[in-house]
């Protein structure tokens, strides 16, 4: 019984963005929502003005772009070091007159570690937070639009997408300046928003 109750789907409210199980939610107009939400969305979709996300403030190109950017000094943080260290030992190695100890491997070795680390990073703080440190800092999310919590597939699928996005001259980000949801490639493949955080609890 217990099993059963920690497998139980959970979704986020449509409104507030917080996760709860399928059974503390209803959904109404095709949207989760929380029982404290429930009385004024429900007041809204009696008016005709409710629609998913239609409360939302979506996060543009360039708040995005500080996200990603301060995500980006927190991988340098771990980079920097590691590739230190390692130099430190290939000139050690060179100054006691002995073979550099597989250099060049050792660097292929340790960007394959880090791009393991930055994919690890990128989907589990998605799968479970909506967000990555940076992302947290300027105060935006990654929500789905009907209002359900990031799946590990989408998770996954959503950072490919990104690096798809970065290889074709950087395009797919760049739409999102552009788009009214601010949609960028990835947002579109995998049908989510990146919203701030404080437009979903007002909402």
């Amino acid at each position: 019984m217990m099993q059963q109750a920690s497998t139980q789907a959970e979704f986020a409210c449509s409104q507030c963005g917080r996760t709860f199980a399928q059974s503390d939610l209803v959904q109404i107009a095709g949207n989760w929502v929380c029982g404290s939400c429930k009385p004024a969305f429900l007041s809204r979709v009696v008016a005709g003005t409710a629609s998913a996300g239609s409360q939302w403030h979506y996060g543009g190109f360039w708040i995005r772009f500080v996200g990603v950017f301060i995500d980006g000094l927190l991988m340098d943080a771990l980079y920097v070091p590691v590739f230190f260290l390692m130099s430190a030992r290939v000139i050690t190695a060179s100054r006691a007159a002995r073979p550099a100890p597989g250099f060049p491997a050792s660097i292929l070795l340790m960007e394959f570690v880090l791009l393991l680390v930055v994919f690890l990073y990128e989907v589990i703080m998605i799968r479970y937070y909506g967000a990555t440190l940076g992302k947290m800092a300027v105060g935006v999310k990654v929500v789905r639009t009907d209002g359900s919590s990031i799946s590990w597939g989408i998770s996954f699928a959503r950072y490919l997408m990104k690096m798809v996005s970065g290889l074709i001259l950087m395009i797919g980000y760049i739409i999102a300046g552009f788009d009214s949801e601010k949609r960028a490639l990835h947002d579109r493949v995998c049908d989510t928003r990146v919203v701030y955080k404080r437009s979903m609890a007002s909402a």
